[in-house]
């Protein structure tokens, strides 16, 4: 069976900073963390400055560290847009 996967974009004011299918993330939220997974629910909530952990396989992980922001989710797909990357 294949993995059920969404598309996540995460996005500064000057570029695509990530682009690619996941299998789930985990957001700093504004109350608290989130973790989003294939099919979630659409929400739109701010994001304070934090990590966003993307798994993109059983096996792969990304962490980003991100200002604060929103973060959108829709059926198949999540927008993350931030002020910057932070190092």
């Amino acid at each position: 069976m294949a993995e059920k996967t969404f598309k996540l974009e995460v996005i500064t004011p000057e570029k695509v900073i990530y682009s690619g299918d996941v299998l789930s993330i985990i957001a700093s939220g504004s109350e608290g963390y989130l973790g989003i997974l294939p099919r979630h629910a659409p929400l739109v909530t701010a994001l304070k400055a934090g990590n966003l952990k993307i798994r993109e396989s059983q096996q792969n992980e990304v962490i980003l560290h991100l200002s604060s922001g929103f973060m959108e989710v829709r059926k198949d797909r999540v927008d993350v847009l931030v002020d910057k990357k932070l190092d």
